[in-house]
C-alpha cells in the first residue's frame, strides 16, 4: 500500500479553438496538482491517450477536473440555452474511467463539470442554465466569472468530518443538478437549494472548486486518505 497514493487528474481538451488554431492541446489548472500534493498525494496528469485500464493500474484515485458543458442529449433533453460544449473525446473517455473506478469502488472525485458528468452518467439530469431557469438563484458564476457563496453540509456526509457544517466556496458554473442520479445522496447544498456535493460509495463530487478556496485541504485530503486505504 503506497504511503503517498498516486492521484490522476484529468485534463481538458482544446480542439484548436482557443490555444492554437488547428492544433489539439491538453490543459488543466496547476492548482489541482498543488492541492493533491499538499494533501499528501502524488499528482499525475492523465489524458484520453491513456487506456482507462492503464489509468487503473497507475492511479490509486482520480480527480475529474472542471470543464465545459455537457450536451443535454446525454440526459434526454433538447438544448434550451446557449452552451459551450466539452470535447466528446474527453467526455466519452472519462465515462469509461467512471465505470472502471466506481465499479471497483476505487476513489473518484468530481469537481464542478466532474460532478455534472458523474450525475449524468448515472442517470441524473442538469439545469442547463441556472440564471434563466431559476431567476431567484444565487450567482454561481460561470463563463469565466468566479463567485463565492456558502454551502451547508449534510451531517454524516464525506464532507462533514472535514469541513464542519458549512463553508464558503469558490463557484464558477452556470449549470447544476436538476435530478439527482439514483443511489447518490446530496452531501451539501447552497442557500438557494442547489445540490453542491454528491456521494455514493467511494465516488464523491463537489460543484465548487476546492483547489481555489479554503476547502482544498478538507476535500483533497479526503480523496488522498481513502486512496491510501484502498491501495491497489
Amino acid at each position: 500500500m503506497a504511503s503517498s497514493p498516486v492521484i490522476g487528474i484529468t485534463v481538458s481538451v482544446d480542439h484548436g479553438q482557443v490555444i492554437r488554431k488547428n492544433t489539439d492541446y491538453f490543459y488543466v489548472k496547476r492548482a489541482y496538482a498543488v492541492a493533491v500534493s499538499r494533501a499528501g498525494g502524488r499528482p499525475v496528469l492523465i489524458t484520453p491517450d491513456l487506456d482507462p485500464e492503464a489509468v487503473a493500474e497507475l492511479c490509486d484515485g482520480v480527480v475529474i477536473s472542471g470543464g465545459n458543458d455537457l450536451h443535454p442529449s446525454l440526459y434526454g433533453e433538447e438544448v434550451d440555452s446557449p452552451l459551450n460544449l466539452e470535447s466528446e473525446l474527453r467526455v466519452n473517455w472519462e465515462r469509461r474511467l467512471i465505470d472502471i473506478f466506481h465499479g471497483a469502488e476505487r476513489p473518484l472525485l468530481g469537481v464542478c463539470y466532474g460532478l455534472q458528468l458523474i450525475n449524468v452518467h448515472f442517470g441524473g439530469s442538469l439545469i442547463q442554465d441556472i440564471p434563466s431557469a431559476r431567476p431567484g438563484a444565487l450567482d454561481h458564476g460561470g463563463a469565466g466569472k468566479v463567485t463565492r457563496h456558502r454551502v451547508r453540509i449534510e451531517d454524516g456526509s464525506f464532507l462533514s468530518g472535514r469541513l464542519g457544517r458549512e463553508a464558503v466556496v469558490s463557484s464558477n458554473h452556470h449549470q447544476g443538478v436538476k435530478r439527482l442520479a439514483p443511489n447518490f445522496t446530496a452531501a451539501a447544498s447552497s442557500d438557494d437549494g442547489l445540490v453542491e456535493a454528491i456521494q455514493w460509495k467511494n465516488t464523491v463530487a463537489v460543484e465548487w472548486h476546492p483547489e481555489s478556496d479554503e476547502t482544498a485541504d478538507g476535500v483533497y485530503s479526503y480523496l488522498v486518505d481513502i486512496s491510501r486505504r484502498a491501495g491497489r
